[in-house]
């Protein structure tokens, strides 16, 4: 995976951005994200918060990540199990 695509995450810190849109009926796009860390317990210690916002007929995706863990973490942003490079 390109190294464009990948967000670090600091010890205790939190990554949060709005993905796009999001249709409730169809449940697409599928957002989600790929998480590298040093051991099996930092990865448990990565938390997911991610919702749907918005209003009727105008939903988004906001990935909300947070590393409870004492290590770097780094994720990767996808969108139909494609990279998403940031701007």
């Amino acid at each position: 995976m390109s190294t464009e695509a990948k967000i670090e995450i600091a010890p205790g810190g939190r990554f949060r951005r709005q993905a796009g849109p999001y249709d409730l009926n169809t449940r697409l796009p599928r957002y989600n994200f790929e998480v590298v860390a040093a051991d099996a317990d930092a990865l448990r210690r990565v938390v997911n918060d991610s919702q749907i916002m918005g209003s009727a007929d105008n939903h988004f995706w906001v990935w909300d990540i947070k590393n409870n863990s004492t290590t770097p973490v780094f994720i990767t942003l996808t969108k139909d199990g494609d990279p998403v490079v940031r701007p």
